[in-house]
């Protein structure tokens, strides 16, 4: 057993004694340092896995908080489109219909819970079942709506006096995202790093003293310095495993740790070496490698996340540009998206149009599955609403996601807003 797998046994043993003893509570709240709740994150994905023999059912969601009247919506629709699959492969499948006046409620958290508190009702098979719900929003447009969303949530589920349907959320111990909630249960995970640090050193490689090693040993102090905020610390261990990298010829390895080394420049406020080091990384990385295209989009990210949108737009164009020529045609779509979300105002509204109609383009290129996990649904649905009165154009798009998708293929959306 690997020392990742190790840690994991132990935050299966906390999690089934924290759910045993507060079985009455609506909600889970993991605390601890960035390395622990990353774990609790592997942990709750690792239930997803074909693995997994429990009873319970892990529903895990990454989806932008975009408001607390639409993220419910955005849930049920992401559940619903799996039971309108499941329900055209399967007989006698049981009917899930809504129906739940919506004034009583200042959200629309009852939109994601009284589905799930249905499904138990309608299917035999999970009525004993506990459905954890975990929330982990890659993005909040607004953490004070979140926090009325999550207690509204609670208030419904202890109202509803159901014991067997719980929301499950993570966060760091200190920087805290959601304020107190008396009706959630939360729990400190502590892992040992530096214990895991020597386990995963002996486990990679047991040679004394051998390159892969040196690396895997940095990247791990590395990690430690930072989660404590000793940024000059990580900073060398990060050079130091570069150059051990670069000696080991593992360009894959090197690229990592010059990407943790931006993400250090950027917690010590040093923006002007964050973004040095991105364009090394940009000269460093294999240019027509599908790493190039997360290196360019991850690029982006930061420029637009420091107003930079005139250079953000570019890297996602080459990030694109790049995905094209490799066939990754999920992330082209991707970075249309974005370009275009960046531009739409009423100034730059036709070019928003253009790239989400470019979108169409791609998806003609790809195969049925890439294109059914892929944005091609949100980007559509954004274009829907940005067509107005054009009817013409609005039937045509209809018709074409009808042959990818089926009736009902549109999804909530509500754009995100850039500064």
């Amino acid at each position: 057993m690997n020392p990742v797998d190790l840690e994991l046994v132990k935050l299966k043993r906390q999690w089934q004694n924290v759910v045993k003893t507060n079985g009455k509570k609506p909600m889970f709240i993991c605390l601890g340092e960035k390395h622990e709740t990353d774990l609790f994150d592997g942990f709750i994905k690792s239930r997803l896995s074909e693995d997994y023999d429990g009873e319970d059912i892990f529903l895990v969601h990454y989806q932008e908080f975009n408001g607390m009247d639409s993220f419910g919506q955005t849930l049920f629709d992401e559940w619903k489109e799996y039971y309108d699959m499941l329900e055209k492969s399967e007989e006698n499948i049981p009917q899930w219909e809504m129906n739940i006046a919506d004034n009583q409620y200042k959200t629309d958290a009852y939109k994601a819970f009284f589905p799930l508190l249905e499904l138990k009702k309608n299917f035999p098979n999970i009525k004993d079942s506990k459905i954890y719900l975990y929330i982990a929003p890659v993005r909040i447009n607004e953490i004070k709506e979140l926090s009325i969303w999550v207690k509204e949530w609670c208030e419904i589920c202890e109202k509803s006096e159901n014991q067997d349907i719980k929301l499950v959320w993570a966060e760091h111990h200190q920087y805290k995202t959601l304020p107190e909630n008396s009706s959630a249960h939360s729990f400190r995970v502590e892992v040992d790093i530096h214990q895991l640090m020597q386990n995963t050193a002996a486990h990679t490689n047991r040679k004394k003293n051998s390159a892969d090693t040196d690396f895997q040993q940095q990247i791990l102090t590395a990690s430690n310095h930072l989660s404590k905020g000793r940024f000059k610390e990580a900073e060398f261990s990060l050079k130091t495993a570069v150059k051990l990298a670069k000696d080991q010829k593992n360009k894959q390895g090197e690229i990592s740790a010059y990407f943790m080394l931006t993400q250090t420049y950027i917690a010590d406020k040093k923006k002007e070496r964050a973004e040095d080091t991105y364009r090394t990384i940009l000269e460093e990385v294999d240019s027509g490698s599908a790493l190039a295209v997360q290196m360019y989009m991850n690029y982006g990210s930061y420029l637009l996340g420091n107003s930079k949108k005139g250079k953000a737009e570019k890297a996602f164009e080459k990030a694109a540009e790049v995905a094209l020529e490799i066939g990754e045609y999920a992330m082209v779509i991707e970075c249309y998206r974005i370009i275009g979300t960046i531009n739409d105002s009423l100034i730059s509204k036709d070019k928003m149009i253009q790239y989400f109609e470019n979108c169409l383009d791609i998806a003609k290129l790809m195969e049925p599955s890439t294109r059914e996990s892929s944005s091609l649904k949100f980007v559509a649905s954004m274009l829907f609403n940005k067509y107005d009165g054009d009817n013409n154009k609005k039937t045509k798009l209809d018709n074409e996601m009808k042959i990818y998708f089926g009736e009902d293929w549109k999804v909530s959306v509500e754009q995100p807003k850039y500064s």
